[in-house]
């Protein structure tokens, strides 16, 4: 018996929708000393399973600009290039 295959409609919505996120304007900041091991970088060590976060200084480029402005309004970041 062959098995059709049509494609889910949600799956082209989930593909728009990815690649709108992709073209959405990005933020830039920098770690501020009292934001050093605070602000996370999204991963974990695979071995530890520790959240992995920033130095002092560290410069985070294609940051979501609504995450840049909270961690700045909490003296954690400095937003240099806001989207």
């Amino acid at each position: 018996m062959p098995v059709k295959s049509t494609p889910a409609p949600a799956s082209a919505a989930a593909a728009r929708d990815v690649a709108s996120a992709a073209e959405a304007p990005r933020a830039r900041y920098r770690v501020l000393p009292k934001g050093a091991g605070l602000v996370h970088t999204g991963e974990w060590d695979p071995v530890t399973g520790a959240s992995l976060t920033h130095d002092k200084g560290a410069v985070v480029e294609g940051a979501d600009p609504a995450v840049a402005a909270e961690l700045e309004d909490r003296g954690l970041v400095e937003v240099l290039d806001p989207a």
